[in-house]
């Protein structure tokens, strides 16, 4: 796992310097020493928590509105249908925004408020239990490196390291890939999760402390999101409309998800890391900097609409270096990390 001194921490004056009198030493600032020096005071964090707190609000009435509209109201279709894609980017925003903050234990000081608010993981079809495993451990763990981080694991479908057997079919993975990012969704409340309990494992780490109890909370959690999803709007509406509305939506929320973690490691400007390179104590940074990619946009309309939706993963590198802070403490963070970096000749990746 992650070294805990990158994420867990008392705040202090950011970009402390050392105080008069004490010893500096000359040998270059690693890439750990140099982020120490960019964590957040606490009336910033205090500030971002207000941000994240307002901001789940707004995307809970979005929730609310464009759910009633779209299953419950006799509204003309076209209206409807505009709901609809109102309820995906609320259904992104909920786990970029919200899930992804509460599992990481970051939306809340209060640990009981990140443990319910988790759950959203579940009510949006995935088990929350296991992409804690999956997500906070092997992939924040060991980002990029092939046989430990499940998410550049998209066999038979893809090639996503050099270090994977290759076949004649990925030649076309740039063009096929995309419609089938889509099914993300699908295929997390379907496949995935009952193949990891089924099997033990994710991926190929083994699955310790699986007890009886996590089985039925996996399963409860996806009857749960079938129940709102599902078998409410069938009482309303007639069961080709729910189908259809539900693989649609279902879709378009996999494929956004989809794209706003690939784009942060899965692009050329990302390294893919070795099972035997280091990876812990200071050099958690400096492989971070190498396997993790910030995303940006020259235009401010589109950059300001993306961080929204994305939930602060477009600062993918500050979440992977401190994931117990509230996502929008990372724009203020990034904006003095990336100046820093470059004063002192790191290799900070943009893409």
């Amino acid at each position: 796992m992650a070294n805990l001194s990158l994420n867990s921490y008392q705040p202090t004056t950011a970009g402390e310097l050392p105080h008069a009198g004490q010893l500096v030493d000359d040998t270059p600032p690693t890439a750990a020493m140099v982020w120490r020096r960019m964590l957040p005071t606490a009336d910033e964090l205090r500030a971002a928590r207000r941000r994240l707190h307002g901001k789940a609000m707004s995307i809970a009435a979005l929730l609310a509105l464009s759910y009633y509209v779209l299953v419950v109201s006799n509204l003309p279709m076209w209206l409807r249908a505009g709901a609809a894609l109102a309820l995906v980017t609320a259904l992104v925003a909920v786990g970029t925004g919200v899930m992804h903050d509460a599992n990481h234990g970051s939306f809340s000081t209060h640990r009981t408020v990140n443990r319910v608010l988790a759950y959203t993981a579940d009510v949006l079809g995935t088990s929350s239990w296991l992409w804690r495993l999956q997500h906070n451990v092997l992939h924040h763990g060991n980002t990029n490196v092939d046989g430990f981080d499940a998410d550049i694991a998209l066999a038979p479908w893809a090639r996503l390291s050099p270090a994977q057997p290759w076949r004649p079919r990925f030649r076309w993975q740039h063009i096929y890939i995309w419609p089938l990012y889509g099914f993300l969704a699908l295929k997390n409340l379907l496949v995935s999760d009952l193949l990891s309990l089924l099997n033990g494992r994710i991926g190929e780490q083994p699955l310790r402390q699986l007890r009886p109890s996590v089985v039925v909370r996996v399963v409860l959690g996806k009857l749960a999101h079938l129940g709102w999803a599902v078998v409410v709007p069938l009482m309303f509406n007639p069961w080709w409309g729910v189908v259809a509305f539900y693989v649609v939506c279902s879709w378009m929320v996999g494929f956004v998800l989809a794209m706003i973690f690939q784009l942060a490691h899965c692009v050329d400007a990302a390294e893919v890391g070795v099972p035997d390179g280091p990876r812990r104590g200071d050099e958690f940074a400096a492989h971070q900097l190498r396997t993790t990619v910030d995303i940006a946009t020259p235009v401010p309309v589109i950059g300001h609409f993306f961080r929204w939706l994305a939930g602060g993963l477009d600062h993918q590198i500050e979440h992977h270096l401190a994931p117990g802070l509230p996502h929008t403490i990372y724009p203020k963070l990034a904006k003095r990390f990336r100046v820093a970096c470059a004063e002192q000749g790191i290799h900070y990746r943009q893409h």
